[in-house]
C-alpha cells in the first residue's frame, strides 16, 4: 500500500488565493475517498446478506397433529398411566322443516262510542233507575257537581304564552281615615285569575302605610276586575298577576 504525503509549500510564499486554490484541491480529494469508503461498506454489507440467504437449509414439510388424538404426557415418577378415554362426537341432528300452520283471523276493531252515544245510554239507565223508584224502591239520583278549580300556590310557576288582559278595572275607595288626615299610599297585591277571567284571590303583597285602610280597600277593588283568561297553547289557564295601585290625594 502506496501512502501519498502532501506537502503544504511555505505560507510565507503564497498568497491568499493560492492558498485558497490548494485548500479547496485536497477537500476534493478527501470527499471523494469518503464517498469510496462509504460505497464499500455498503456494498460488502449487501453481499454478505445475500450469502447469508443462500445458505438458509430449505423449507421442510410440516405436519399438524392434532392435539386430542395425543396421549397423556408421561409422569415424573415414570410410572404407567390408563389409555386416554375417545369420546365421541356428538352428531349433529337433522334440521327441523317448518309446517305450515293456519292464519290466525285479525281481531275485529274495538268500537269506542262517541259522547253522544255515551250521553245518551246515561240517560237510559237514569230512566230506568227512575222507573224502579217508581215500583217502591227507595233509590235517589245525584248528579256530581262539578268542583271550582283548585288554585295553586302563588310560588308555582305556571306556564303561559298570553297574559290576561285587562277588561272591566273598579277603581277603589279612598279610606276615609287616609283622606282626613290627607294621606297618600301604594298597595302591592298578588291575585289569581282563573281560565274564565275571574279574579278568585287576592294577596296584599306590601303596603305603605300600614293601618289606613288601603289594604282592604284595594282588595275589594280588585275582586270585582275582570279580565281575558291567559293563554297557552290557546288554551285558557289560570295564573297569578301582581299589580301595584297607587292612591293620590286629590
Amino acid at each position: 500500500m502506496t501512502t501519498a504525503v502532501f506537502t503544504m509549500p511555505n505560507e510565507g510564499h503564497l498568497g491568499g488565493f493560492a492558498i485558497r486554490r490548494f485548500v479547496q484541491r485536497f477537500m476534493l480529494i478527501g470527499l471523494a475517498i469518503s464517498v469510496g469508503v462509504h460505497v464499500v461498506a455498503v456494498s460488502a454489507y449487501y453481499f454478505t446478506v445475500y450469502l447469508q440467504s443462500r445458505q438458509q437449509a430449505p423449507a421442510g414439510r410440516v405436519i399438524y397433529l392434532d392435539p386430542s388424538n395425543l396421549g397423556p404426557p408421561p409422569t415424573l415418577s415414570g410410572e404407567e398411566l390408563a389409555p386416554a378415554l375417545r369420546i365421541a362426537q356428538p352428531k349433529l341432528a337433522a334440521a327441523a322443516i317448518p309446517k305450515p300452520v293456519a292464519a290466525e283471523v285479525a281481531p275485529e276493531e274495538p268500537q269506542i262510542q262517541t259522547q253522544q252515544e255515551l250521553a245518551r245510554m246515561l240517560d237510559a239507565r237514569v230512566d230506568s233507575l227512575a222507573m224502579a223508584g217508581a215500583g217502591g224502591e227507595n233509590i235517589q239520583i245525584r248528579r256530581e257537581i262539578p268542583r271550582e278549580e283548585a288554585i295553586p300556590s302563588s310560588d308555582v310557576f305556571i306556564p303561559y304564552e298570553q297574559p290576561p288582559q285587562l277588561v272591566k278595572r273598579v277603581q277603589p275607595v279612598y279610606p276615609e281615615m287616609a283622606r282626613q288626615a290627607a294621606v297618600g299610599g301604594k298597595v302591592l297585591v298578588q291575585f289569581y285569575v282563573d281560565k274564565k277571567g275571574d279574579v278568585k284571590k287576592v294577596k296584599v303583597i306590601k303596603a305603605e302605610p300600614k293601618g289606613l285602610g288601603f289594604e282592604e280597600a284595594a282588595t275589594e277593588a280588585v275582586m270585582q276586575w275582570k279580565f281575558t283568561p291567559a293563554l297557552q297553547r290557546e288554551y285558557p289557564v289560570g295564573v297569578w298577576v301582581a299589580q301595584t295601585i297607587t292612591f293620590t290625594v286629590e
